[in-house]
């Protein structure tokens, strides 16, 4: 029984632990990576790399910002394997603390590309009823967040737009802001970190629709 009990403590802990991984997927075409740079908080990492139309093989690498050399590679970023053409690779798990670092691939010479590890980072909440925001505005001062977007009685998916203050084209839209995933009735969804600089935006949802919101910035 003891044993049993044990093996269940064991079980749980490392459900835990894998639900606090979060997946970051990176596609690589040739001579570069699709996403130019990432915004993440502190906390554990696992990275999966997709060949896009790539001859030959890539790869992986993360390195503190400026610092190239071999011994400076974090070496659980590695994918598992070199990745062929219109496959991917999984990396390790990466615990990244708060700090500047880079990324790149090596085999397919791509540029390097700033991924900035933030600690402490606000959420903004916010709940969808039918038609409307619950919040009609928002103010904070400049900084990098992350939106929790809530569906509260919406009888279809509900998802999150932020723009600057009167432009609404899909060109405008801060994509960082798009929630992870579209949001059924009673359920949440994050958005990715928004670096927010001092000025005007407005928030709205055209699944809903809403009206649009002022989301105010101040230095």
């Amino acid at each position: 029984m003891r044993n049993f009990i044990t093996a269940l403590v064991l079980l749980a802990t490392s459900t835990v632990s894998i639900a606090q991984v979060s997946q970051i997927d990176l596609a690589q075409t040739p001579g570069e990576f699709t996403t130019t740079s990432l915004d993440l908080e502190a906390g554990d990492y696992q990275f999966n790399i997709s060949n896009t139309d790539v001859e030959g093989q890539v790869g992986f690498v993360i390195v503190p910002a400026g610092k190239y050399a071999p011994e400076n590679h974090i070496q659980a970023a590695y994918v598992k394997a070199p990745v062929d053409q219109g496959k991917s690779s999984m990396t390790n798990v990466v615990k990244l603390a708060a700090g500047e670092y880079e990324y790149f691939c090596p085999l397919n010479n791509t540029p390097k590309y700033k991924l900035v590890v933030h600690d402490d980072v606000e959420t903004i909440r916010l709940n969808q009823k039918p038609g409307a925001f619950d919040k009609k505005s928002v103010s904070v001062k400049e900084g990098v967040y992350k939106f929790e977007i809530h569906n509260d009685g919406v009888d279809h998916e509900v998802g999150f737009v932020l723009v600057p203050a009167g432009k609404y084209t899909p060109a405008d839209h801060i994509k960082a802001a798009y929630v992870k995933a579209p949001v059924p009735t009673g359920q949440s969804s994050e958005t990715n970190l928004v670096d927010l600089a001092a000025g005007s935006y407005e928030y709205f949802c055209p699944l809903n629709p809403t009206e649009k919101y002022a989301l105010t910035v101040s230095k």
